[in-house]
């Protein structure tokens, strides 16, 4: 449902919800028929109140009519109620314009959140798979999932009882491989990633056979998954379109255009006139139809061009702009700012490419870029199968269970690409490692080995003074119970045996 939104003082909020219903002079008109409702914000950001609208209409003089403005008033919109509301942000909406701030009006959608039962784990388990995972409870052991299928799947071939005798079997092997308590598990799982890291290619850039696109592979991309970079060099994304979508080219064709950037010079032209020191925006219709641009949007990109008047002509559909300081420098400037303004399309999203999957003829879009927030909210678009290499983003936007998925994900898939074989155990620790405190950290002094309880085990990694400065300002007291702190003191760690403290009494006297 597409709705106005339109910035205004706290006096006027207050006027229009103190009167209800009435007929209220604005400084701008929209031609987008079947708006009935809007939202006012005193900020821009944040939507206060919510009018129900009856018709919006061009501005002519009535008597009694309350007006935005004294002057400039270009539109009429008749107000049936007005509620107050809990404040609503932008990100609520779906705003056409690149720009989430509304500085005089918009024309947005709602965006509906579609509530789905899920199944839980439990449920979705087949039944066959169930009755073996409680027979393994029966002997005493959790079986995975996994092997639990695996199980199953010979139950028509085998008897129940060598299905118990194979479970027992099972146990025992499950039983010799667990970890022994107080096992170097981090040293082993360093030593097991870091060894065939070196056998990696130093620089990689390839992107899943598109050869329009690149994305950083090999041992730069593992430095930057360990790292918790930022902004990954090469930010990609990979999205898949809702059921029945996944091979019509009209719908690809439609996502990728509401994905990639559309600036102004793609759909209208910039004429010039030195003379009069003016710019006029001449929009051409076909070229707006195809990339989905409606003269609105383009009236609010240019609300965000700074020190120009706008005169926007509604009937013939062109915008004059004259920039508060005349001079041939000034037109120039604004000139060449509005040869590359947004007007549509998803901040960060610099190229959008559809490949048709071989076994399936399904479209898969591939981005240069990523904004894994604004693109969850476009219509087509499958969020449950929409992915992107960006760690961080994931953490800011799904929560640190999905981030630290991904860690693990993205190091086994950088691994895997250049035939490295890694038990996925070692990659599950260091993804907890870098995830469990509830946000993404590096492995390195400015995450995990610098923020270590022990000042020793901070001494010995890096910046030695400083660590040791600061624990004595601060009367830190190191527990001695770790493995770099123990060496430093020249005596046993405590791991292996080195864990365990034997205390010896003696016989005793008679």
């Amino acid at each position: 449902m597409k709705v106005l939104l339109w910035k205004d003082s706290r006096k006027n909020i207050e006027t229009i919800l103190g009167n209800g219903k009435l007929d209220y002079g604005v400084d701008f008109y929209s031609t987008t028929p079947d708006i009935t409702e809007g939202y006012i914000s005193p900020d821009g950001n944040s939507f206060v109140v919510r009018v129900k609208i009856s018709k919006i209409s061009k501005y002519s003089a009535q008597k009694g009519l309350i007006s935005k403005k004294k002057s400039d008033l270009k539109g009429i919109i008749s107000i049936d109620s007005a509620e107050e509301i809990n404040p609503k942000p932008t990100s609520d909406f779906k705003l056409s314009t690149r720009t989430k701030v509304v500085k005089t009006h918009a024309i947005a959608e709602v965006i509906e959140i579609e509530a789905q039962h899920v199944k839980g784990l439990i449920e979705s388990i087949p039944k066959e798979v169930n009755s073996i995972i409680k027979e393994a409870e029966k002997l005493g052991f959790t079986l995975p999932l996994s092997v639990a299928e695996k199980v199953a799947s010979l139950t028509g071939s085998i008897t129940p009882s060598q299905t118990k005798e194979l479970l027992k079997k099972i146990k025992s092997d499950m039983e010799t491989k667990a970890i022994d308590p107080y096992e170097a598990v981090g040293i082993i799982a360093a030593q097991s990633i870091g060894e065939p890291g070196t056998q990696m290619t130093m620089r990689t850039f390839h992107f899943a056979g598109v050869r329009e696109m690149n994305v950083t592979l090999g041992l730069p991309r593992l430095i930057e998954i360990v790292d918790a970079r930022r902004i990954p060099s090469t930010p990609t994304m990979t999205i898949h379109l809702r059921a029945g979508l996944e091979k019509d080219q009209s719908a690809v064709s439609t996502v990728i255009k509401e994905l990639e950037n559309t600036t102004l010079l793609d759909v209208a032209e910039i004429i010039t006139d030195v003379g009069e020191q003016t710019l006029t925006v001449v929009p051409d219709s076909a070229r707006m139809k195809e990339r989905l641009v409606a003269f609105e949007d383009i009236l609010s990109a240019l609300d965000s061009v700074k020190q120009v008047n706008l005169k926007p002509d509604m009937e013939k559909h062109t915008v004059e702009i004259k920039p508060q300081q005349e001079s041939y420098k000034k037109l120039y400037q604004v000139q060449e700012q509005l040869k590359i303004l947004t007007i549509k399309g998803v901040p960060g999203i610099k190229r959008a490419i559809a490949r048709a999957e071989k076994d399936s003829g399904e479209y898969v879009l591939y981005t240069q870029g990523s904004n894994l927030k604004e693109v969850l909210q476009i219509e087509n678009i499958d969020p449950y199968r929409t992915y992107t290499n960006d760690i961080v983003e994931i953490a800011n936007v799904l929560g640190i269970e999905a981030a630290r998925e991904a860690v693990f994900l993205e190091a086994e898939r950088t691994l895997e690409e250049q035939g490295l074989e890694v038990d996925k155990r070692h990659l599950m620790l260091v993804a907890d490692m870098m995830s469990f405190t509830g946000s993404i950290r590096a492995v390195g002094r400015q995450g995990i080995s610098g923020r270590k309880s022990s000042v020793l085990a901070r001494a010995a990694f890096e910046i030695t003074t400083k660590h040791l400065l600061r624990a004595g300002l601060m009367g830190e007291v190191d527990l001695l119970s770790g493995v770099a702190e123990n060496i430093i003191v020249g005596q046993p760690i405590t791991l292996g045996t080195g864990s365990v403290n034997l205390v010896y009494h003696g016989p005793k006297k008679e």
